[in-house]
């Protein structure tokens, strides 16, 4: 195999915690989860999650997406009924992505859902529901954060802020199942060497003093870091986007080598991560199927990400196909 580069990653070696036996045992048991990337930029009408930063549009210009944010149509028990339907064990929802716009009533910023139209707290209204069908809630978090001012400016006012938000999640919606944090990837050395202010970072995100405060308050929650390099010290599993265990052929910056971590692999149903009618392309639930089982037998967790709609409900078309390859799981297992 060829050596892969040595990158140059922050040092957790001071991370004392990981996850429980139980924790562990329950990810790689559940085997099959559902991914959601949803928030201000599902109002699009072009590009993808990523628009603040690709049109470089003004904060101010921004925020007032807020007040066309109105998910109506977002109902918990739904989502969590078509999950058991899919045969699905866990939920990894976009807490916050790179936008700095949070789905939850954070006490640490104003720039959230409760302060849209909408008014309503939707990982409070997702946790119970999930757990009374014995759905694991996962959070995806994003370390990089495009609109908050202390990124740019006081870094260890920013390290204070996002800790202080893993801290919110960790204590707010009992027990969960994990995290997966994303934004900081040492091997996109195009991102590095523009010295862009979106993603420059500041300073040490300190890791590991993160890992540690996550397995303290939630000592079941697994941990990642879609870094794409090998596990460091105080995460619990390896996570591969939109490739197999081992293999970069399609983002051009998975890790190769393979760890002695569990491994995940996180990939989409529809065309993008998040809503983007223009590029709609769901695909088959055979192609899931054949997805699935190279997932599978590699012993990796399947991660399958869709774009909920700005109105709040899952579109119809995915919510089919998730059906179908529910049935066609039931159907392997009689």
């Amino acid at each position: 195999m060829k050596k892969q580069p040595v990158w140059k990653v922050e040092d957790t070696r001071r991370a004392r915690l990981e996850v429980s036996r139980k924790g562990l045992r329950r990810f790689c048991e559940a085997g099959y989860g559902l991914s959601v990337h949803w928030g201000l930029y599902s109002l699009n009408r072009s590009g993808n999650e990523w628009i603040y930063f690709t049109e470089h549009i003004p904060l101010a210009t921004y925020r007032r997406r807020m007040s066309s944010f109105n998910p109506v149509r977002f109902n918990a028990e739904e989502w969590a009924d078509l999950m058991v339907e899919a045969g699905q064990k866990m939920l990894l929802i976009t807490t916050k992505h790179h936008d700095g716009f949070c789905l939850w009533d954070t006490q640490c910023t104003d720039f959230k859902i409760t302060n849209t139209p909408f008014r309503r707290d939707v990982l409070a209204e997702l946790a119970p529901a999930l757990r009374e069908r014995g759905i694991a809630l996962h959070f995806y978090y994003s370390l990089v954060d495009w609109t908050h001012p202390a990124y740019r400016r006081d870094w260890a006012k920013y390290v204070d802020y996002y800790q202080g938000q893993v801290r919110e999640l960790c204590t707010r919606f009992g027990e969960i199942g994990g995290f997966l944090f994303d934004g900081y990837c040492p091997r996109a050395e195009w991102i590095w060497t523009q010295k862009d202010e979106y993603f420059k970072m500041g300073g040490d995100w300190d890791l590991a003093g993160t890992y540690d405060l996550i397995h303290k308050l939630q000592p079941h929650a697994v941990i990642t870091n879609n870094t794409h390099v090998l596990p460091l010290r105080g995460e619990d599993y390896q996570v591969w986007e939109l490739d197999l265990p081992g293999e970069n052929k399609g983002l051009k910056l998975n890790c190769t080598e393979i760890g002695d971590k569990p491994a995940a692999c996180w990939w989409n149903l529809n065309a993008g991560w998040s809503y983007q009618p223009w590029n709609h392309c769901v695909r088959s639930a055979a192609d899931i199927l054949a997805t699935y089982r190279s997932v599978r037998s590699r012993k990796a967790v399947f991660m399958l990400n869709i774009g909920p709609r700005p109105f709040g409900d899952i579109h119809p078309e995915e919510q089919q196909v998730l059906r179908q390859v529910g049935a066609a799981l039931r159907a392997w297992r009689l």
